[in-house]
């Protein structure tokens, strides 16, 4: 653990590890940034359960991590869902999770019995009405929202909500944060969408004026309002500090095949043809080998974005999206976004509407 993280702790929140339990997901949204082949395919992969009881102890033990977040695909999906649960608890770690509400409730019950052992429920959602969250994730689906929130509230078990800014969001930013206090959420986590190909891009992504006035309306809100108002991915930020937890060294990827990566955005991007990101493979390598690749590629990573920054700076140039977003810098600069570097097949051509189990 270094004192450059120590001492950034209170800044970029708790050190946690986020956990990919599944690659799979139930809905099929046109915007989701995981990789469609992973996430649509007949072949579904879970997280082992003795594997992240060795992660987690490792991880707490050596990085001095106090939470897991689980994500996916849908994590809920995971057959042994309270389990994982359960295998954090065990070593002192509270969770969270974020998830589509689809399957809270046949969730509810083990939920209720572990609430001991959560920080958190982190629902994601795509408007304030059904008509504007079932264009994207299918008929139904925010009716079994708006129950999971009534259930969480009567029962005092924290929930946030999760809201992407896009074109179709960017002038409904305090509708949605009215929304999510009156239905008892403690915060509410804004998220610039991140282009997946150059039609999403056109039609989802703010210019940079757009995302200006997007992130100094949230900034207002956030003094308005008793909830936790954030932005968690995609603001403009030139600071040469660290812009993000995985570069200041206080949060860790775990994918669902068991490897360590930098972080949870970059990880299995949609149509990315290269994962430079990934740094070891936790099945065979332990946490504290791998926690050194980690600091090496952070440090590197730090080291360009400064570097790019700087020189920008000396000509007099304010930098532009690609550079001043620290995630889009890192999509970047990991080759994360072909499409945009010459003529390639778009990737979402294959999206048709939201795909629901029964």
């Amino acid at each position: 653990m270094t004192k450059e993280a120590d001492s950034n702790d209170a800044r970029y929140g708790p050190r946690r590890l986020t956990v990919e339990l599944v690659n799979i997901c139930n809905l099929h949204c046109e915007y989701c940034l995981r990789d469609e082949d992973a996430l649509y395919s007949t072949h579904a992969e879970f997280m082992q359960v003795d594997l992240l009881r060795r992660v987690v102890r490792e991880a707490r033990d050596i990085a001095g991590i106090t939470e897991v977040n689980f994500t996916g695909g849908e994590p809920t999906l995971h057959p042994q869902f309270a389990e994982m649960i359960d295998a954090c608890s065990a070593q002192g770690l509270k969770v969270s999770f974020v998830t589509n509400g689809w399957n809270f409730e046949k969730l509810w019950p083990p939920l209720l019995s572990r609430r001991g052992s959560l920080v958190h429920i982190a629902f994601s959602i795509d408007g304030t009405t059904a008509d504007a969250h079932d264009r994207w994730r299918g008929k139904g689906s925010f009716v079994r929202l708006i129950r999971a929130f009534s259930r969480c509230h009567r029962y005092e078990l924290p929930f946030i909500l999760k809201v992407g800014i896009r074109r179709d969001t960017f002038e409904h930013l305090e509708e949605i944060a009215m929304f999510a206090a009156r239905l008892g959420a403690s915060g509410i986590a804004f998220a610039h969408v991140m282009p997946t190909s150059a039609i999403l891009e056109e039609k989802l992504t703010l210019t940079l004026a757009e995302r200006r006035r997007a992130e100094e309306e949230l900034a207002l809100l956030a003094r308005i309002f008793k909830m936790k108002v954030s932005i968690d991915v995609g603001y403009y930020n030139i600071d040469l500090a660290p812009p993000c937890s995985p570069l200041a060294g206080t949060s860790y990827n775990v994918d669902y095949k068991g490897r360590l990566t930098l972080c949870c955005n970059l990880s299995g991007f949609r149509g990315a043809g290269e994962q430079a990101d990934v740094i070891a493979d936790l099945k065979v390598d332990s946490f504290a080998d791998s926690l050194l690749k980690f600091e090496r590629l952070k440090n590197l990573q730090l080291e360009k974005r400064s570097g790019a920054l700087t020189e920008i700076r000396e000509k007099g140039i304010t930098p532009d999206l690609n550079l001043g977003s620290p995630c889009l810098w890192c999509l970047n600069s990991f080759h994360k976004l072909p499409w945009s570097y010459g003529p390639q097949q778009d990737v979402n051509l294959k999206h048709s509407l939201p795909v629901l189990s029964s």
